[in-house]
């Protein structure tokens, strides 16, 4: 009976860990962005709602962009915190 408890046991451990690592989000943050999409929103993410409510990947650094003036003093600095983007216009 203890080795059945065992398996058991075993099984269940080996499967949520499996679980586990499924749900990781890639390195670097993903998206290749090094996390910078994701400090931005996180920085930004009232910013975002208020005044670029819609826009998706670079849209959103180009409405922020856009709308400087409007922007939390935290929004602000993120956004002039991150790298220029690439030359195809790719952005955070």
């Amino acid at each position: 009976m203890k080795f059945i408890n065992l398996v058991v046991v075993s099984a269940l451990a080996v499967g949520s860990l499996g679980v586990a690592l499924a749900q990781q989000p890639p390195a670097g943050g993903g998206g290749g962005g090094g996390g910078r999409g994701a400090a931005l929103r996180a920085a930004c993410g009232a910013d975002i709602q208020t005044n670029c409510a819609g826009k998706q990947g670079p849209e959103i650094r180009q409405c922020l962009n856009d709308n400087k003036a409007k922007l939390s003093a935290d929004c602000s600095t993120a956004l002039a915190n991150l790298p220029a983007p690439p030359a195809g216009g790719a952005a955070p």
